[in-house]
């Protein structure tokens, strides 16, 4: 991780340039929120049998919200002990919070985007056979369960994609 400061023959020396070291490090944030824009409307499958690859659930508890979160703690931690330090001016402490802030906007909009994507046709045509198997299956004794899951797994992935409760 790159250092606010550096030692030359025993003496501390400034970085020239600390708020780079701050714009460095939201970088990653940034192409966190990049990564997790390009999942929203990722679709697979042909013709009209396309669906999403990632379900709306999943894109909103994805590992990348984690990794921003996580980023963004850190960063904060490190901006607040350079600030008391006496490292990080007020002008790199304002850059800060304005670079917090954008993330946070980007944020909220990849979350309203995730909210109000619309299924493809055949996420809307398969929706009611779907849950239509997991009433079924959630209904059926424990030793039957097994033997119909394989069966249905075998006949029908192609076109489902199966609930994780099945996998």
């Amino acid at each position: 991780m790159p250092k606010m400061s550096i030692f030359v023959s025993g003496t501390k020396k400034k970085s020239p340039n600390p708020d780079s070291v701050i714009e460095r490090k939201f970088r990653r944030v940034y192409k966190e929120i990049d990564r997790l824009d390009t999942k929203i409307y990722q679709k697979s499958g042909f013709l009209f049998f396309r669906s999403h690859v990632y379900t709306i659930k999943e894109l909103l508890n994805s590992p990348h919200h984690q990794k921003i979160y996580s980023f963004t703690e850190k960063i904060g931690d490190d901006a607040q002990n350079w600030y008391r330090a006496g490292r990080l001016s007020e002008d790199e402490q304002e850059r800060y919070h304005q670079n917090r802030s954008k993330i946070d906007r980007s944020l909220r909009g990849i979350n309203i985007s995730i909210q109000k994507r619309k299924p493809t046709w055949w996420e809307v045509v398969k929706e009611p056979f779907t849950q239509f198997v997991e009433v079924i299956l959630h209904n059926l004794p424990e030793e039957f369960h097994r033997g119909v899951i394989d069966n249905i797994k075998n006949m029908f992935v192609p076109l489902f994609k199966m609930p994780k409760f099945l996998k």
